[in-house]
């Protein structure tokens, strides 16, 4: 049994649990609101692909920065939606999309941790099949490997997430305190997640999405992802603290599947 099968088992939760009725999940804003940003951004989508048709065909290929913007957009249109309540269903092929783009993105002048860490742990949320969490442990690898910042490169949250025992690198503090709480026991480690996720918000107070919702666009929810992969992975109890606002229980329990 490989890592991914451990990981997902079997699918009786996801069949038996249904909401029919759409509930924003993200805290500050509206469905209107939501509604508006995926409009935006899926124009942007469309605009960016016919640009970079226009590209190939004059340079004959494309650009690693190309690919890379479009996986970008394509994880605000999960936030979004995810945000606005949409099933976990229809998240997963955006997801795709998203992959497709990141696993061509890849050169020698990649700077970005974040969007590392939000890969590997959508993948593991929205149970990418083998060959998708390949594409994205393959982009991981050439960046650990690669020349690049060791600020950009994977660190051991995100060695820990993906089954790699081998590799070490410590991340920065909010990361770093992460991974050392999956070194604890489980019952340690629920009771660690939960003080975590009281402090989360505040641990990211450089991150550029930090205080959007107080903009009157580009707020698309404040998610701790990392940890509700952590959680998955680690099949915690999170009883203690699913009714945190940057935990998105949903997506760990696949809930409106």
């Amino acid at each position: 049994m490989g890592f991914l099968d451990k990981l997902f088992g079997s699918s009786k939760e996801e069949q038996t649990q249904h909401k029919p009725l759409l509930i924003v999940r993200a805290q500050f804003r509206n469905e209107k609101y939501f509604n508006k940003e995926l409009q935006y951004f899926n124009k942007i989508i469309n605009i960016l692909k016919e640009d970079n048709k226009e590209y190939l065909k004059k340079h004959g290929k494309m650009d690693s920065f190309q690919f890379l913007n479009l996986a970008k957009k394509y994880i605000l249109i999960i936030e979004n939606k995810y945000s606005k309540g949409d099933f976990i269903k229809e998240l997963q092929p955006i997801f795709k999309e998203s992959v497709e783009n990141f696993s061509q993105a890849w050169s020698e002048d990649y700077q970005g941790y974040p969007l590392l860490l939000q890969m590997v742990s959508l993948g593991i949320l929205l149970k990418s099949d083998e060959e998708e969490f390949k594409k994205i442990t393959d982009f991981l690898n050439k960046a650990t490997q690669s020349n690049i910042e060791e600020m950009w490169k994977p660190d051991n949250l995100i060695f820990f997430l993906m089954g790699d025992t081998k590799n070490k690198r410590k991340g920065d503090k909010p990361y770093e305190k992460l991974y050392e709480i999956t070194q604890l026991p489980k019952l340690e480690a629920e009771k660690a997640i939960k003080d975590y996720l009281e402090v989360w918000y505040s641990l990211h107070q450089t991150d550029p999405w930090y205080n959007t919702h107080l903009r009157d666009s580009g707020y698309s929810g404040y998610w701790a992802w990392e940890v509700a992969a952590v959680v998955k992975v680690m099949k915690l109890n999170d009883s203690g603290f699913k009714d945190n606002p940057y935990y998105p229980y949903d997506m760990v329990h696949l809930a409106k599947l």
